[in-house]
């Protein structure tokens, strides 16, 4: 079995868009390369701001030796190159009907920037294609100072009927132990956000696991029909909205548009802050006929806003919960 998901996983393509300023990669990367650059199949297109005093210079050395050949376009983001963008973004937040200050904010926040950053990076990545002559099987969303806790591995795509089956059977006993009704949908959202990893069953009492279903879903619990489902499927493996995540590369195609077109895509899901940049992504995703399942707990969501080291690592930057699946690195 071990052997077939390594052969499995090894004749994959898969693509890293990796972008935002420099903030922690320091400590970051330990688990970067740990958990994501865990083959010479993974390969990374950057885009990076510095937003220290160290020149690109040395900051690249160092990033060129830590990927090693798994890197493949970095390219250092300044946004005074890209005039004729700020323009265009200008004049698009300015057609939104919403508060100036909501306006103001938007032009001088990073909420459009990570857009602009990822878009680079995919045209980068999508000439990269056409040049060689092949596409990516999978894309996988990093920040520079966001971290996944766990392998992301791709071992879901060969799993079994069997395997399939009997995971079903042991998220409804999670949700017997924790009072959560066992409908097709509650199954289905977080069996499709504990995929990455077995220990996250344990954990469901303290998931709260969303699910923003495309127009087209129709999936059920049938071990057979799931089992298509997480290879087939078009779905998106989110992680605290539009922080980190997984998707298949032919259904990546809408969202890194939305440097040019943001603030003009609403879904059904979206709330009064639909022109924000966790809304965009979403809607993004419903009109690319996606559905979202997105994992987050308040353990980890606390590493957004009230970041305390020593609640997620020891003194030598070992992660201390088990559970841990993710977490946004503040200093």
């Amino acid at each position: 079995m071990l052997k077939e998901i390594v052969y499995i996983y090894f004749k994959m393509r898969v693509v890293v868009v990796y972008s935002g300023a420099l903030r922690t990669i320091r400590k970051t990367m330990r688990y970067f390369k740990q958990n994501v650059l865990i083959g010479s199949h993974v390969q990374v297109f950057a885009c990076i701001q510095n937003d220290t005093s160290l020149p690109n210079s040395e900051w690249e050395e160092w990033i060129r030796a830590e990927m090693g050949d798994n890197l493949k376009y970095l390219i250092w983001f300044n946004l005074a190159e890209h005039s004729d963008w700020v323009s265009l973004r200008n004049k698009n937040v300015e057609a939104l009907l919403i508060s100036d200050t909501w306006k103001d904010y938007l032009k001088t926040s990073g909420s459009i920037i990570e857009y602009l950053q990822l878009q680079i990076t995919y045209q980068a990545m999508f000439q990269f294609e056409q040049r060689n002559g092949f596409l990516y099987d999978y894309i996988i969303r990093c920040r520079t100072d966001n971290m996944f806790a766990k392998p992301i591995d791709f071992h879901w795509l060969n799993w079994s009927n069997g395997i399939v089956s009997r995971r079903i059977d042991a998220i409804k006993e999670k949700f017997n132990a924790h009072s959560i009704e066992a409908t097709n949908d509650n199954v289905l959202k977080y069996f499709m956000n504990t995929l990455i990893d077995d220990s996250l069953i344990n954990n469901i009492g303290n998931i709260i696991s969303n699910c923003y279903k495309s127009r087209t879903e129709n999936t059920t619990i049938n071990p057979n029909e799931l089992n298509n489902y997480i290879k087939n499927g078009s779905y998106i493996l989110a992680f605290r909205a539009n922080n980190l995540y997984i998707v298949r590369r032919d259904l990546f195609y809408l969202i890194p548009s939305l440097a040019t077109f943001y603030g003009f895509v609403k879904s059904p899901y979206s709330d009064n802050y639909w022109f924000n940049a966790e809304n965009q992504f979403q809607a993004a995703c419903y009109h690319s006929g996606l559905t979202i399942y997105d994992y987050n707990t308040l353990f980890e969501d606390r590493s957004l806003y009230e970041y305390d080291e020593k609640r997620y690592f020891d003194e030598n930057y070992n992660i201390i919960n088990p559970f841990m699946l993710y977490c946004l690195v503040r200093n």
